[in-house]
């Protein structure tokens, strides 16, 4: 949690040096980059660190020299933090003038806060050269504007509100998690859990966005897609008696997770949930992903059902890559690697190793896995909603705003306290 602006800047300019000395030396060049002399380099900045995510990531870089023999790619990902070390990182850059040629974001609201500082370039040209909004639904096609001109271009569309599970748990404990029983249903399921004498779920908020996304997973199944929706346009209120329950209904759900959640990552408790620890799992589905490169068996060691509510609600959660308005070093390389990231094979591929789905509608998903040809099947039936514990449904001072009340919930309980900074933020922070 970052508690000053002091703080911040701090945090950044060490983050910015730290990643210097990464991109500057040979020696500790993340796996997947390479280095050169002359001018045909471009150089990426994301937060994919772990086993999928750099095959994922890989699966770009390999597309891109391809597509442009000779290219020197720089792959300067940052660990940790859950992507928040990455982004402190690439602000100190953008305010020293010295950017990367492209960096990873989220559509809508994160993007938004690039946009409102002048860091991002206008890429309607680019757009509209390619004809790239008819290519995919127009929900991620919108996402990637900021009044009306696009600034980002999507990779992948993942889905936050995904509940894992243990199929050997949950059957020694007689135990169905049914989506349509509603959270009421499923909590009942995880104290039946419980009283057959496992934890019921495994969570790990070492990185608060993994408490913020359950969190935000109930406040839908309570509130309501239309709802969610209108909590970021003030027509509707963190002080409403949905948003109150979904933090009881939070609490007690915190009361049957791993004692250590805090001590660990979202990915360590995804794996201790397939290693038979616990019987549930919340988390996006970029877990999948995670769990096959662990060499988890889907059907055997994890299934998954969409989060228990009152309705088919996407949470959704987007992956792209913009670039600088200003001082870019390789302008042509990072227009390169843009219109590979359009290509509908490689995002076909690169969702294969991430667990996404691709942004492209022209993108072939049959040889998907069966998890993501329902993902890809629900995306066009369900309410589509947007992401605030990643910064997609609204700017990204709320989004902190939200990220530090779930990390202060998380000690105290009080529901009083949350909503009422909660509510706050939504008449100072949103217009």
């Amino acid at each position: 949690m970052r508690s000053s602006n002091k703080l911040k800047i701090s945090m950044a300019a060490t983050a910015a040096a730290s990643l210097i000395a990464v991109t500057g030396c040979a020696a500790n060049t993340p796996a997947g980059s390479s280095s050169g002399a002359g001018t045909n380099k471009l150089e990426i900045t994301s937060w994919w660190t772990s086993g999928s995510e750099a095959d994922a990531l890989n699966v770009l870089i390999d597309g891109v020299k391809k597509a442009s023999p000779g290219l020197s790619v720089d792959n300067a990902a940052v660990s940790g933090g859950g992507g928040s070390n990455a982004r402190q990182a690439l602000a100190a850059r953008l305010q020293a003038g010295s950017p990367p040629d492209t960096w990873q974001v989220h559509p809508a609201g994160q993007l938004k806060s690039y946009v409102d500082g002048g860091q991002a370039a206008d890429l309607t040209a680019l757009w509209t050269e390619g004809n790239w909004a008819s290519q995919m639904p127009k929900d991620v096609a919108e996402a990637q504007q900021v009044n009306g001109k696009y600034y980002t271009v999507p990779i992948g569309v993942h889905r936050g509100n995904v509940l894992w599970t243990n199929p050997s748990v949950l059957a020694k404990a007689n135990v169905t998690i049914d989506p349509a029983a509603g959270v009421d249903g499923l909590i009942s399921s995880l104290k039946r859990v419980q009283a057959s004498g496992v934890t019921p779920v495994c969570l790990g908020d070492k990185d608060i966005f993994a408490s913020a996304e359950l969190l935000e997973s109930l406040i839908m199944s309570r509130a309501g897609a239309d709802n969610w929706k209108k909590l970021f346009t003030n027509q509707y209120s963190f002080d409403a008696p949905e948003v109150k329950q979904a933090l009881e209904d939070y609490k007690t759900i915190l009361s049957l997770a791993n004692k250590d959640h805090s001590a660990i990552t979202w990915d360590e408790a995804a794996k201790k949930m397939t290693n038979g620890a616990c019987a549930v799992n919340l988390m996006g589905d970029w877990a999948y992903g995670e769990l096959l490169n662990a060499g988890k068996k889907p059907g055997t060691d994890f299934a998954w059902v969409v989060f228990p509510g009152k309705e088919d609600i996407f949470d959704y959660v987007g992956d792209g890559f913009s670039i600088p308005a200003n001082n870019i070093p390789h302008a042509d390389a990072a227009k390169a690697w843009l219109k590979t990231l359009m290509d509908p094979k490689i995002q076909t591929a690169f969702a294969a190793k991430k667990g996404s789905i691709p942004a492209l509608s022209t993108a072939d998903v049959s040889g998907l896995s069966p998890y993501q040809q329902s993902a890809a099947k629900s995306f066009k039936s369900a309410a589509v909603v947007s992401s605030l514990a990643h910064a997609q449904a609204a700017p990204a001072e709320f989004a902190q705003t939200y990220a530090d009340a779930v990390s202060t919930f998380n000690g105290s309980g009080n529901v009083a306290a949350f909503t009422a900074s909660m509510t706050q933020a939504q008449k100072s922070q949103l217009k």
